[in-house]
């Protein structure tokens, strides 16, 4: 009985002292994969601020040979009618001309959809765009197409960027829609949309409430007009999903979805909308519940 006892004694030590060796050993095994992880990100993160700033270089070369705009201008033609002989005008609008930093970029990569910035913060990036199945294709890919974990900032595959000007009322091309939304990662770093969290104090946010967002076509130019936070509800939830105000068909739609941001939003920006108006609005993560979304909406002022 003695020596059988010690028998079991010395086994459940050997096994405790082997639980102990294959715990040290996860442990160990969690440490490399979150170190490897870790430099990746780091690696990343140090790729996309390279792209970026070459592709911010070549825009701007390219601005310098070949100013932003167009020497086309509307022509009034005289055309004689077939009923009485009378003259009338005839206005000739220009074909759209891309804007040609952009030009340069869309030979490269025909994703991209434009480019947004807002001045002191590190927004100043490139907007990709795809649609169907591939609409959330940049989620974890740079302009480039090469995977990367801060992935780019993209349009919903909803929206339509446009690709008239609104100088002729969108007849030299196609009309945008009422709300262009963009989707961005909020990296720990501030870059991408990671900076977009301190619109959620007032003094910051109407110190920073202009957002410069060009279509290839032309400049554009918003005003901020809420920020709040939402979510990703389900699909039987009856709310308003932001996500999905891309185009109001009537009136009664739009006064709806702006009564619904103004409702919402964290404080008063003071800037009202009227039917007619265009939205650009900035979706980000936000952690404060499951599925959380930080949004920031700004109202076309140019």
């Amino acid at each position: 009985m003695g020596i059988t006892g010690e028998r079991r004694k010395w086994n459940k030590l050997d096994v405790l002292e082997a639980i102990k060796d294959i715990l040290l050993i996860i442990t160990i095994t969690c440490f490399v994969i979150a170190g490897i992880a870790a430099v990746k990100q780091g690696l990343d993160k140090k790729r996309n601020r390279e792209e970026t700033d070459e592709l911010r270089r070549r825009v701007a070369a390219a601005e310098e040979v070949v100013p932003a705009g167009s020497d086309d201008e509307v022509m009034t033609l005289p055309v004689e009618t077939s009923e009485n002989g009378e003259a009338v005008e005839l206005t000739v609008i220009p074909d759209p001309v891309m804007i040609p930093g952009y030009q340069a970029l869309y030979d490269d990569n025909s994703d991209i959809a434009g480019w947004i910035r807002i001045e002191d913060t590190k927004i100043d990036y490139p907007v990709m765009q795809t649609f169907g199945d591939d609409g959330w294709y940049y989620l974890d890919k740079s302009f480039s197409k090469s995977r990367n974990s801060n992935g780019s900032l993209f349009a919903d595959p909803d929206c339509v960027i446009g690709s008239g000007t609104k100088q002729y009322d969108y007849q030299d091309g196609t009309h945008p829609s009422t709300n262009i939304i963009i989707y961005g990662h909020r990296m720990n770093n501030g870059d991408m949309f990671g900076g977009l969290g301190n619109y959620l104090k007032k003094d910051y946010g109407l110190s920073h409430n202009v957002i410069y967002f060009d279509s290839l076509y032309e400049h554009r130019k918003y005003e901020l007009i809420a920020v709040f936070k939402s979510k990703i509800f389900y699909t039987d939830e009856e709310v308003f999903k932001y996500y999905q105000f891309t185009e109001a068909k009537t009136k009664e739609e739009f006064e709806a979805s702006v009564k619904n941001i103004k409702e919402m939003a964290v404080y008063d920006t003071g800037v009202e909308a009227q039917w007619g108006d265009e939205f650009i609005t900035l979706s980000t993560c936000d952690h404060y519940t499951p599925n959380g979304r930080l949004v920031v909406v700004g109202k076309r002022v140019d």
